[in-house]
């Protein structure tokens, strides 16, 4: 494919094929091109996304060399670029089999973008024994992902990692690999066993905490990523992460010094203050947390969370109305988090915009028909401003949705109850009791007196059993 960072001399001859082959054009005659020139011509307009003109150089490549198995191989490569496998393999077909490198990876490709991963596994791996490369290995390790083999995609990453240890996302690939095959010991092992014979390899350090963090063994993620910080002092991610081991331990104040260390070494972005916001409101400081948060929005404007998070402070401290305006704000950039549509209602409700509550939770149930918090939210919301035969109907649909939740059944029963429908309530009762006995004090938090039926305490005593 056509690479960016030519050279000048590179750039003149590339232009240089590029005018010849839009003069030829013009012309409406046949130049004679090799056939390599015109892989380049092809390349460019790949990366120019000129399918026209891809079109005009696959013709004259058809013209001059019209039994070429690399034009094949070729055309295959550009249908798979534009994401045409089953294309591409009509073409990849009708090249007679052979060990040529280049036709081998095109087919193992076309047969990865079909979804036939084994078949594909096979012929990167006859390549990978001739051609020990990073690029093999990083797409083998891929692949093996694919068909849930997490080991061997494992040893693809060890053997990447020997190769190169300098490649961040290999390492991070690496550890969540073995996290998910439940193998966190296999890559302790593999960072330890490495550290024996490059003990100032600070991203090794620093993986080895991050392998302790994500198994909660903060002491020792501290101690590994102070290491990485003694071995390269500026290395930013070290006191990031050491931040957030010192938070999850509590020590939300060293979490914080460590944090601002990081800016010593590069200025701070949104994300960063946004951090330190969070970090401040975990100590309750939160007048401090929202002077963050509104430094992280100066940074970046559209940084959503941060619109949010000063929000639930503002409503924590009583002032609904400019919190109204922060979360709409949040719901404006980000109109499907459900978390901002959830804080929209219930602080709109707070002021008496009913209205804007009940869109908000009919966006949040079209989103996310299982969240029961929203279906039992909305339903109070309709209960106390509407009307009680507004909630049934909305608890209805919500316990139609799910059928095994218990808090939306005792309820509805509730409800139900209140509205006089008292045969239908105990048999949602009962089916409330079925599903989770030890739920049934809900009931009587929504309807109090319902305490005295007979008919109910009968139930509860048969349950019980």
């Amino acid at each position: 494919m056509f690479e960016d960072g030519l050279n000048s001399r590179e750039e003149s001859k590339i232009n240089h094929l590029i005018n010849r082959f839009n003069e030829m054009l013009d012309s409406e005659q046949y130049y004679y091109f090799d056939s390599h020139d015109i892989e380049k011509i092809i390349d460019f307009y790949i990366e120019n996304l000129n399918k026209a003109k891809i079109r005009d150089a696959f013709f004259l490549y058809e013209k001059l060399y019209p039994f070429s198995s690399q034009l094949k191989i070729k055309k295959a490569q550009t249908l798979l670029y534009f994401d045409k496998p089953s294309d591409a393999y009509k073409v990849i077909k009708q090249v007679p089999p052979s060990k040529n490198d280049e036709y081998l990876y095109t087919l193992a490709t076309t047969y990865s973008k079909l979804n036939k991963n084994k078949k594909a596994i096979s012929i990167f791996e006859y390549l990978l024994n001739s051609n020990n490369n990073e690029e093999l290995l990083s797409v083998l390790a891929n692949e093996y992902q694919k068909i849930d083999n997490y080991s061997k995609s494992a040893d693809m990453l060890e053997r990447l990692l020997i190769m190169n240890k300098h490649n961040e996302i290999n390492w991070y690939s690496y550890i969540i690999t073995c996290e998910i095959s439940k193998k966190s010991n296999r890559s302790l092992y593999f960072i330890k066993n490495y550290l024996q014979s490059k003990p100032y390899d600070h991203l090794a350090w620093f993986y080895l905490g991050i392998i302790y963090q994500r198994m909660e063994n903060h002491l020792d993620a501290i101690e590994a990523f102070d290491y990485s910080i003694c071995i390269k002092e500026n290395y930013i991610n070290a006191y990031t992460s050491k931040s957030e081991s010192l938070s999850e331990l509590g020590y939300y104040q060293k979490a914080i010094v460590c944090y601002k260390e990081s800016f010593k070494y590069d200025e701070p972005d949104a994300t960063s203050y946004f951090d330190l916001g969070e970090l401040y409101e975990k100590m309750d400081n939160l007048n401090k947390a929202k002077s963050y948060f509104y430094k992280s929005i100066r940074k970046e404007e559209n940084f959503a969370e941060a619109w949010c998070a000063i929000a639930l402070i503002l409503d924590l401290q009583d002032l609904h109305i400019e919190a109204s305006y922060h979360i709409k704000k949040a719901v404006d950039i980000n109109s499907s988090n459900i978390d901002f549509l959830f804080a929209y209602a219930q602080i709109n409700e707070k002021i008496g915009l009913i209205k804007e509550a009940e869109i908000a939770y009919k966006k949040i149930l079209e989103i996310d028909e299982l969240d029961s918090e929203s279906w039992l939210n909305y339903s109070k919301l309709l209960h106390k401003n509407e009307s009680i035969y507004k909630a049934i109907e909305v608890l209805q649909k919500g316990v139609k949705l799910n059928p095994k939740n218990a808090k939306l059944c005792y309820r509805l029963s509730a409800y139900l109850f209140q509205s006089g429908s008292e045969n239908q309530a105990l048999s949602i009762f009962e089916k409330a009791l079925s599903i989770d006995y030890d739920l049934h004090e809900e009931i009587f938090q929504y309807y109090p007196s319902i305490k005295e039926n007979k008919n109910l305490l009968n139930l509860l005593i048969e349950y019980k059993k």
